[in-house]
């Protein structure tokens, strides 16, 4: 009777503590970074903690962080985004183009004007991938995977293909290159926006919302939820997380350049996935997000460290992609199997 007893109590007590730590949805995501990080330490110690390498790290988070959250939105809501490699490209050389005409010396606003006309124009972009699915009902994978193909083309026809390079000691620089504290400015960038998207997510209507249209669009309909304005609402954010991205590589490098975000839509895409995302819809967190961006950095800059190639370092991020996108899956089909036995 008293071992009875005792583990009634148990069981109304609940899990324990280190249980409850291992169901943490984030749980396994954090313990992948750690190893990786322990990982890249153990290969080269004598650099991987050095200050300027974490410095670089951050600002590598801070890239993939900023577009997996703008991915995030788009995903939760039952999209996908592909614009956002060449996006970033783009509004990086606009914003270097509207420099070297002048429009960042028009006082006492300074490089103000130029940019919230990159800004607007990211907007806009994805104010016509909402309106393209929701009005014209093409998929997001067409129409964006079209604007990735016009974005980078544009970016390099107005550059001819070579960058437009800022003046060394242009204060511009600054937002990229700069740190407080030795924490680069675009990672308190990423902090300051993905607090704003967790809010936005958790404590208000439009975050209830995004997740209803992404779990089924037609209750949502039912339920009186805008779902356009839903769905148009999330791909603006992705264009301006990528205009933003855009802005910041280009005070980062000292060039707006049509090369830069090869690739970045898929590594975006791989830290969403990686975060626990759902490809599905209806499921994500912003702290799983810049989780996935984290690892995406640590990885990109441990395999530099290590001397991978750059070819094998693609085969790399294809493989993560595919083994997430698995994952996800294999997650979805499972819980769908219990929801029938239920």
């Amino acid at each position: 009777m008293d071992m009875t007893g005792a583990q009634e109590q148990r069981a109304l007590e609940g899990p324990g503590f280190l249980t409850r730590i291992v169901q943490i949805r984030e749980a396994g995501i954090v313990i992948a970074f750690v190893a990786l990080c322990l990982y890249f330490w153990w290969q080269r110690p004598d650099v991987f903690l050095n200050p300027a390498n974490l410095a670089v790290i951050m600002r590598f988070i801070a890239t993939f962080g900023l577009l997996a959250i703008g991915q995030l939105l788009v995903i939760i809501s039952g999209g996908i985004d592909l614009s956002v490699g060449s996006m970033t490209a783009l509004t990086g050389v606009l914003f270097a183009t509207l420099m070297m005409k002048g429009m960042g010396a028009i006082p006492p606003l300074g490089i103000a004007p130029s940019v919230v006309i990159v800004l607007i124009v990211a907007g806009l972009v994805g104010a016509w991938h909402g309106f393209c699915v929701t009005k014209l009902h093409i998929p997001p994978f067409i129409i964006t995977l079209g604007t990735w193909l016009m974005a980078r083309g544009l970016a390099a026809f107005m550059t001819q293909g070579y960058p437009i390079v800022f003046p060394s000691n242009h204060p511009f620089l600054w937002f990229g290159q700069g740190e407080i504290a030795r924490i680069p400015i675009m990672f308190i960038v990423l902090v300051i926006v993905a607090t704003l998207v967790f809010f936005l997510l958790n404590s208000t209507t439009l975050g209830r919302h995004i997740y209803a249209v992404g779990g089924n669009i037609e209750a949502a309909r039912v339920s009186g939820i805008k779902v356009n304005r839903v769905r148009i609402f999330c791909f603006i954010v992705s264009s301006l997380m990528a205009g933003l991205v855009g802005l910041l590589l280009a005070s980062r490098l000292g060039q707006g350049t049509p090369t830069v975000g090869a690739a970045y839509e898929l590594w975006a895409i791989a830290a969403t996935v990686i975060g626990g995302t759902s490809l599905f819809g209806g499921e994500g967190t912003v702290q799983g997000a810049i989780l996935g961006a984290a690892i995406m950095g640590v990885m990109v800059n441990g395999m530099v460290l290590i001397n991978l190639s750059s070819y094998l370092q693609d085969v790399v991020l294809g493989a993560v992609l595919v083994i997430a996108v698995t994952y996800d899956t294999w997650r979805r089909r499972r819980q769908l199997g219990q929801v029938r036995r239920k």
